[in-house]
């Protein structure tokens, strides 16, 4: 290695940088929360990087109660378009390309090991590491915000 490699690798660990993160692979689960709108209580929330039917599991640790789900997506939005920019004449005066990001919906159902089931609604923006809305309602009218 010569001099001034040597350099940027001593710069890089003096100064705590490190590579980029790399994007989630199909399968991972992504963390995070999950709150009660009825006492403020925060659950652990996971949902797994899927194309269309994954996985979700939430914890209560004020209750010890554990939940598991499936959720199905549907990409509703994004993409590409392409067009003719014409000047004053009706001459082509070059392409215009239009990109816009993609959305996904999606709906789920957590279900506890002591009884409760959240009907849960999802927005999604797919990426290197997808993130995420929704709400859901539980079988005892208990409102809840999910985010990840």
């Amino acid at each position: 290695m010569d001099i001034r490699n040597a350099m940027i690798v001593l710069v890089l660990v003096l100064t705590g940088c490190v590579p980029p993160q790399q994007g989630v692979k199909l399968g991972d689960m992504l963390p995070g929360k999950m709150f009660s709108l009825k006492d403020g209580n925060e659950y652990n929330f996971a949902i797994q990087v899927s194309y269309d039917t994954g996985t979700m599991t939430a914890f209560n640790p004020s209750t010890n109660e554990r939940f598991s789900g499936q959720y199905t997506a549907i990409i509703t939005s994004g993409g590409v378009s392409q067009g003719v920019a014409k000047d004053s004449w009706g001459m082509s005066a070059g392409t215009v390309t239009t990109v816009s990001t993609a959305t996904a919906n999606a709906r789920g159902i957590l279900k506890g090991d002591a009884g409760t089931v959240i009907d849960v609604y999802l927005d999604i923006q797919p990426g290197n590491r997808p993130t995420g809305h929704g709400t859901g309602v539980d079988n005892k009218e208990v409102r809840y915000q999910i985010q990840f």
